[in-house]
């Protein structure tokens, strides 16, 4: 089933900041990344993986080394990485630097942030730097949010009832989800979360009802998630964001 398999996309892409303008960058997936990268994963895969190739657009080459801060881990979670070689959980500076040449980029495997959610749900927040060894001013650095929320369990139950997504998105003060829930749905709630995993309100969705209007106003600008619960089991996951 395809939602049951491990989901693992980029949910917001922006401007990319730099020591050096765009001379040293990284790209996931064909595309340059922002500052912060969003990692999508279900609780119960064995690894989640953020996988990025290291640009070098200058003139010199480089001798590059790779440091992994971990900023907020959930209790049980545990992170690694790879910078040409993998590291266990205790390294936080890669042992050996990777040598980018002059207008040349790591190889598609040289690179991976490793997360291992051990079937805890919601975000762990690690950053890494990218830095010159011969010259440590220039780097660029790129926070990974690992998200872990399983998808699927409530699609039997679901089968040929509705759940649209939150509207309007952004939002400002309210959000609507228009819904048919099925016989078989015992309970339905639509739930909010922050960057860490806290659920920040939630919502009953009612039998026989067709439309849940939440109020939003009292949360901070900002990227949310949110998830409609179904049975106990998550129906749905997908990104929120506020702006007042």
């Amino acid at each position: 089933m395809m939602k049951r398999i491990l989901l693992t996309f980029i949910i917001a892409l922006f401007a990319t900041t730099f020591m050096f303008g765009q001379d040293i960058y990284l790209t996931w997936g064909g595309k340059k990344l922002a500052d912060t990268v969003y990692v999508w994963g279900e609780p119960d895969a064995s690894l989640i993986v953020f996988n990025a190739i290291f640009h070098n657009d200058s003139d010199n080459g480089m001798n590059v080394l790779v440091v992994r801060k971990e900023m907020s881990m959930l209790d049980n979670t545990i992170s690694a990485f790879c910078w040409g070689a993998c590291y266990s959980p205790t390294v936080d500076t890669s042992l050996k630097h990777q040598f980018i040449p002059a207008g040349g980029q790591s190889d598609s495997t040289q690179f991976t942030g490793d997360y291992t959610p051990n079937g805890v749900i919601g975000t762990s927040i690690i950053k890494y730097t990218f830095y010159n060894m011969d010259n440590p001013d220039q780097r660029l650095e790129v926070v990974a949010k690992f998200w872990a929320s399983p998808e699927g369990i409530a699609e039997d139950a679901m089968r040929g009832g509705s759940v649209s997504n939150i509207y309007p998105n952004p939002a400002t003060n309210f959000v609507t989800i228009d819904y048919q829930l099925t016989p078989n749905v015992n309970s339905a709630i639509v739930k909010i979360f922050n960057l860490l995993g806290s659920t920040v309100t939630e919502t009953v969705m009612k039998k026989g009802g067709n439309r849940l209007k939440m109020d939003v106003s009292n949360l901070k600008n900002g990227v949310y998630f949110y998830a409609v619960v179904i049975n106990g089991n998550i129906y749905k996951t997908k990104k929120l964001v506020i702006q007042h």
